[in-house]
């Protein structure tokens, strides 16, 4: 049995997902570039995959890694062997140039889990609700696309996610999975052209206990939005919508979504200082996973310094965690702390 048929055994041990999801994801999306194995006694026994996603950032873009398939064999659990391949994949990631890592835990309890590991809780959305009996009533005229398929629609729905601050970005190859995930879902994709015949709204949905689910909808306005559940809803009829959006500061509790962790601090920081030449401060890091990060920072014109013999005043005194929080926090959040931060957003990773 080879290297990728292996992995592919331990996640069908260890996720539920139907055997049509699973072959679709080993033939469509793994790369045997972003597999990571553990092995004892010549026998893998733990396995994941390190992916890597670009994501806006403080203007720009730089690279997250997504962690997906994180498993250990049912005979090997126990052992502590997903702690160690998950500390050997944060390493990983700050070789081949990542600024940070992301994933989603598969299930609730696994959020402590990743929290030994300076995993912070920073994606969170917004849900909104709507009863079966709610219409949708856009008052513009829209075309639906016939063809999902087209170049076109692709880049539409890159120039959608690009004007997201800080958000996850996914490249055509990715793009095509979500939309053979949908199908295979019994989901819908919806992309509405406006009278100018430019494709001005797209969204992706999936029945899920009793409710369709909206994981994604971008648009240029909340009439062109609106137009897309409209064609939700006349394809199911009847049926409770939940549209996931980005949490705001809106007085609602957001749900989260899944972690991130900063694996190159300097590369953070230097993004940080680069993109806000007025933003001044010192700061000091301890990581006590990734050595690499631990040190003080210095911010000013644009630039970001390692000074370690620096001993005066610090702006923040911080571990990894705490790191990750200030990065990632609101907005508003940022300007009590007299920081640039940015809260980001994470969706269609085929979760």
């Amino acid at each position: 049995m080879n290297r990728k048929e292996e992995i592919k055994k331990i996640w069908t041990e260890c996720f539920d997902d139907s055997r049509e999801f699973v072959e679709m994801f080993f033939n469509r999306v793994y790369k045997e570039s972003d597999a990571l194995v553990l092995e004892k006694n010549g026998k893998i026994v733990s396995s994941m995959l390190l992916q890597p996603y670009a994501m806006t950032f403080q203007g720009t873009q730089v690279t997250t890694g997504y962690i997906c398939g994180a498993g250990t064999r049912r005979a090997a659990r126990g052992n502590g062997y997903m702690n160690e391949l998950m500390v050997e994949a944060l390493n990983s990631a700050l070789e081949r140039g990542f600024m940070s890592c992301s994933l989603i835990p598969a299930h609730d309890r696994l959020y402590f889990y990743y929290d030994k590991f300076d995993f912070s809780t920073v994606y969170y959305y917004d849900p909104q609700r709507f009863t079966s009996l709610h219409t949708f009533t856009p008052a513009g005229n829209y075309t639906r696309v016939k063809d999902p398929y087209l170049p076109e629609v692709y880049e539409a729905f890159h120039e959608f996610e690009m004007k997201r601050k800080c958000a996850i970005l996914h490249s055509q190859r990715d793009f095509l999975n979500i939309l053979d995930d949908l199908a295979h879902d019994g989901g819908i994709f919806v992309a509405l052209r406006g009278e100018s015949d430019r494709i001005v709204a797209i969204g992706c949905a999936a029945p899920s206990d009793g409710r369709l689910l909206v994981k994604d909808l971008l648009g240029d306005d909340h009439d062109a939005r609106e137009a897309v559940l409209a064609v939700m809803r006349n394809e199911f009829p009847d049926t409770p919508v939940s549209v996931y959006t980005p949490a705001e500061n809106n007085g609602r509790k957001p749900f989260s979504r899944g972690m991130a962790r900063i694996v190159n601090a300097p590369l953070c920081l230097g993004v940080i200082a680069a993109a806000n030449p007025g933003f001044k401060s010192k700061i000091r890091i301890t990581d006590r996973l990734i050595p690499y990060n631990s040190h003080t920072y210095i911010i000013k014109d644009g630039n970001c310094a390692i000074d370690d013999s620096y001993s005066g005043k610090l702006d923040f005194d911080v571990d990894a965690d705490t790191f990750n929080r200030i990065v990632f926090s609101s907005a508003k959040i940022g300007d009590v702390l007299d920081f640039p931060s940015e809260s980001p957003y994470m969706s269609l990773m085929l979760d």
